[in-house]
């Protein structure tokens, strides 16, 4: 009788909100317990990454390609032989010894190329010839015409073949340096130095001190003046600027090279003061 009268009143015990609250719960605590496997795959996932980049950094770097990683083919340098002697001989010398303009092969080119990149050189030729009274000819033969000829030059500079041929993507960062050489550059290479101005010497030169090592000037690009110092002295020479006044300052300098690395002295073009103090 009296589950009758809670029937009829609504009341149903299958339908009771004691039940669900129950269910709530118990999903609530699943949730809970699956907190704690979240925050251990999340942490794992951390440290795995920390790993990978602390290998990373780790890795030894990989050594930068040289002209003497056979660079271009022997197929590309035949056929930039053929370009050249059609568009670059009669300034160059049919040889590479310079006529009208300067030679491509031997000292000339390592005054003019060592410890720059392949990429710069290709970009120059490319840029820049051939030659013509009024400029008109300058950059009009075509990527590829120009890789071919940058790659006889080097064939005609002793540098070995290899497999590839050279092109504007394979030549970026690609080194040109001496094989077992001083790695000192060579007399008449166009640098720029920094150092204190020392005292004149017995010859009435003055002296750069505490100088850096000859970083090649690139054309259109800004020397470091602050850059570090070294342990270099040079004798600077041709001095047409009175620098009394700037005894003991840091001093940019660029010049062109009197001897292998400055040996016998710096040939100056431009010297300014960047510091008074020779730090």
């Amino acid at each position: 009788m009296l589950f009758g009268l809670r029937a009829h009143l609504g009341y149903h015990p299958e339908t009771m909100t004691q039940p669900r609250a129950l269910s709530d719960q118990s999903a609530w605590l699943s949730v809970s317990r699956k907190r704690p496997f979240i925050a251990c795959v999340s942490a794992l996932s951390l440290l795995l990454l920390i790993h990978a980049v602390l290998a990373a950094a780790q890795a030894p770097a990989q050594p930068s390609k040289s002209v003497w990683d056979g660079i271009f083919s022997e197929g590309q340098a035949q056929r930039g032989r053929g370009f050249y002697n059609e568009h670059c001989a009669t300034c160059h010398g049919a040889d590479l010894q310079g006529a009208e303009h300067r030679a491509l092969k031997g000292d000339r080119f390592w005054t003019s190329w060592q410890d720059t990149t392949v990429d710069r050189l290709l970009a120059h030729v490319s840029t820049n010839m051939p030659h013509s009274e009024d400029g008109s000819l300058k950059g009009t033969l075509g990527a590829g015409v120009y890789a071919d000829i940058v790659a006889y030059i080097l064939s005609r500079n002793d540098f070995p073949a290899g497999a590839t041929e050279l092109s504007a993507t394979s030549s970026v960062g690609v080194r040109i340096v001496k094989k077992g050489g001083s790695g000192e550059l060579p007399a008449g290479s166009f640098v720029h130095v920094v150092g204190c101005l020392g005292p004149r010497g017995a010859d009435r030169n003055w002296t750069l001190v505490k100088a850096s090592r000859p970083s090649r000037v690139i054309e259109g690009q800004e020397p470091d003046v602050k850059a570090a110092l070294g342990d270099r002295q040079y004798t600077l020479m041709f001095v047409m600027t009175a620098l009394d006044k700037f005894a003991g300052h840091r001093m940019s300098v660029r010049a062109s090279l009197i001897g292998e690395g400055g040996a016998q002295g710096l040939n100056v073009t431009t010297i300014k003061s960047v510091s008074d103090t020779c730090e």
